[in-house]
């Protein structure tokens, strides 16, 4: 059987090892198992920061806690091991874009079986989705509490990576620029395919070219390789939760691996950060259309390659021939 029908997505280049992560539990309330997360508000908590004491605490110490969190941090992370590094990762979703609009008008039984195929209907376009107004609103909320917490001193995002779809770009754009971030911590956003939803069939899901998005975001940063048309969507193949795992995973070895930052900003999608959360081994957390989830991680490197899973059949129910009464 040759390499292509083995892996089931094209993956960041081959390395002969990977990384086991492990969740820094007792830092944020999202990682806590008693923790209700249909409940819970990230906005209304700090981003889910925990008060609590750090062994890097002075007795005297009166700074801020997010200053005492960063000192702790940092400090953590450079007495860890040989082959073993440390991060604060802000996982972010979309905000509400038009597909959310769609599958919520037609059902989702119908969205999946026939809708999701279309590039759009009934004066709604989804392919490569933009956000809607409420979407757009939603980011503004995570920009307003990063405003609102930078100057207690949460330490901003080092290193921005978005997903190559317009709705993640665009809210990232919407939570983070004209922030009063550090001069030397500017958003710049990096473009990375790998960071991206479930693959296949959803147009939604179908990015457009990187001409396309060149000309629409200018100030954004695409990784090496990264190529014009979408090299990962098939229409009519859905992406398995296997291989979506298999290709986070896989995003999330070469960032450990590249990336000596420690406070990292990810722009992504629900299907995605699910994954991510797997991969750390975090409890399962449903994050709300634009909601923000900061997980503390410690990866350790291991020695050979990442196990790759079969590849499955498409994680899509049958097309519908026409559309499904609503």
């Amino acid at each position: 059987m040759s390499a292509s029908e083995t892996i089931p997505v094209p993956a960041e280049p081959p390395r002969d090892f990977h990384f086991k992560y492990t969740v820094q539990k007792g830092f944020f309330l999202q990682s806590e198992d008693s923790t209700d997360d249909t409940k819970f508000n990230y906005r209304n908590s700090n981003f889910g920061l925990i008060e609590r004491k750090y062994d890097t605490d002075r007795p005297d110490d009166k700074q801020e806690q997010w200053k005492r969190f960063e000192k702790f941090v940092r400090h953590f992370a450079s007495g860890v091991k040989e082959h073993e590094s440390v991060k604060v990762l802000w996982l972010g979703r979309h905000g509400q874009g038009w597909h959310n609009v769609a599958e919520s008008k037609y059902g989702t039984h119908a969205w999946d079986c026939y809708w999701s195929a279309l590039d759009g209907a009934d004066g709604i376009t989804w392919t490569d989705a933009n956000l809607t107004t409420v979407g757009q609103n939603q980011a503004l909320d995570a920009h307003t509490l990063w405003s609102q917490q930078l100057p207690l001193g949460i330490p901003a995002p080092e290193t921005y990576y978005v997903s190559p779809l317009t709705r993640t770009i665009e809210t990232a754009d919407y939570s983070f620029n004209n922030l009063p971030l550090p001069k030397d911590k500017p958003y710049k956003p990096y473009i990375k395919e790998l960071l991206r939803e479930a693959l296949g069939i959803h147009t939604c899901d179908r990015r457009s070219t990187k001409t396309h998005l060149e000309a629409t975001f200018p100030h954004v940063t695409f990784e090496p390789g990264f190529v014009d048309a979408d090299p990962l969507w098939e229409s009519d193949y859905r992406e398995p939760a296997s291989a979506r795992r298999y290709r986070l995973a896989t995003f999330l070895d070469d960032v450990f691996s590249s990336d000596e930052n420690v406070f990292v900003s990810l722009t992504s999608h629900s299907g995605a950060i699910a994954s991510l959360l797997e991969v750390f081994g975090h409890r399962r957390f449903a994050l709300e259309t634009g909601g923000v989830i900061p997980v503390f991680v410690k990866a350790e490197r291991v020695d050979g390659k990442r196990e790759v899973p079969p590849k499955e059949p498409s994680d899509a129910p049958p097309m519908c021939d026409g559309p499904p009464e609503i």
